[in-house]
Order: structure tokens, then sequence, then C-alpha cells
């Protein structure tokens, strides 16, 4: 077994200690915590302490400058889609209109055809007559 031979621990070197003066202790002086949640001990708390602790009044609200062009193009955005909204409507009703015209064409047809099968006259001689004038 071996010995190892160290050698004594190195002094730490201390300035020598001072008074603490009063600066010294308002300075070094903790606030206690206030919270919002606890109060353990039921004390007082005023209210801009509250504030103070909760951090809200010490923020600047910042708003982007891109947000007013984002809001500006969603109301584009919803200007172009009532414009398309309202276009379809147009052109279905139109749809709609042009088909309820050609099926009372086409029951007008069948209307006069049935007549004229009654009266005896040929459907297309009176087709022809009647364009004739």
């Amino acid at each position: 077994m071996s010995f190892c031979v160290t050698s004594p621990p190195v002094p730490v070197m201390h300035s020598p200690p001072k008074k603490v003066t009063q600066k010294d202790m308002m300075d070094w002086k903790i606030p206690p915590c206030v919270s919002n949640w606890k109060n353990a001990k039921g004390y007082t708390i005023p209210l801009d302490k509250r504030l103070a602790a909760d951090g809200r009044g010490h923020s600047q609200v910042v708003i982007n400058d891109k947000f007013a062009q984002f809001a500006e193009s969603l109301v584009i955005a919803q200007e172009v889609a009532r414009e398309g909204i309202t276009a379809r409507i147009k052109e279905k009703e139109r749809q709609q209109r042009m088909d309820k015209e050609r099926k009372d064409e086409e029951l007008r047809q069948l209307a006069r055809d049935a007549r004229m099968m009654r009266t005896g006259v040929a459907p297309a001689a009176a087709a022809a007559a009647m364009a004739g004038g």
C-alpha cells in the first residue's frame, strides 16, 4: 500500500468583515411575495401591490402593422365571396326561369297538338299554318 503525501489545503483569503450600513440593508431587502392566489396569513394586500405582482401594467400593447392589412384583405375577400354568391344565385334563378319557360312551351305545344288531334287537323299542317301567319 502506498501513501500519497499531500500538501496542506490552500488557505482561503477573505477580506476583513465590515459593518453593514442601513443603506446596505435597504439595498438587500427583498420584498415579500405578493400573490393573487395564495395569502396564507390573511394579510390585507393593497391593490397596487397586487397589480404590480401581476405584471399586467408593465407591458405595452403593440399591434403589428400587418394586422391592418390582414383585416382589410379579409373584408375584401368577404365582399368578393358575397359577389360570387349573388352571381351564382342570379344565374341559378335565370336557369330555373329558362327551364320553366321551356317546359311551358312544351306543354303549350302538347296542348296545341291535342286540340288539333281532336279537331282532326294534322298537327304538322296546323303548325305550318300558324308559322305562316
